[in-house]
């Protein structure tokens, strides 16, 4: 079985999602503070038409926010129904993946906290960390998010 991820970099490490899960890669645009929300979320944006979270890799890795360059790049994906635009740094390329590339992430590694990478990828050296979307958000956030959603749509 061949798996497909969109990687992407956040400060210097690459990192994988499904290209199956992604609806698609955006530029960087405007963004709206929204006070009091998650700290894991940047605020929103505009997207033809429809509210969507941003949400900031930096912030939940505990890193230095860097200023936007014109790699800069929104990754937007489907969570529990709702569309987020993941922000990265740079997205760098779609890769086919062989069954014999992809381990899973060592036990001694797993914890909440890392709840979201769910596998490794070998690729000519090069370690990609795949991203668990569904795993992303903790249930309250994913609630959280939602009811934003909601308020600012009413």
């Amino acid at each position: 079985m061949e798996f497909k991820p969109v990687v992407f970099k956040v400060n210097n490490q690459e990192y994988g999602v499904d290209i199956g899960l992604v609806r698609g890669v955006e530029k960087l645009q405007n963004i709206v503070n929204v006070p009091n929300s998650n700290p894991d979320i940047r605020g929103i944006i505009n997207l033809r038409g429809d509210v969507v979270p941003v949400y900031s890799f930096r912030h939940h890795f505990h890193l230095e926010e860097a200023e936007p360059t014109d790699d800069t790049k929104f990754i937007v994906v489907n969570i529990d129904g709702m569309s987020v635009a993941l922000e990265v740094d740079a997205v760098e390329e779609i890769h086919d993946i062989e069954d014999f590339m992809i381990q899973d992430i060592p036990k001694i590694i797993k914890s909440e906290d890392t709840r979201f990478i769910d596998k490794v990828v070998n690729f000519s050296g090069r370690l990609v960390l795949i991203i668990d979307i569904k795993n992303l958000l903790t249930e309250e956030e994913s609630e959280d998010l939602q009811k934003m959603i909601e308020k600012i749509s009413e």
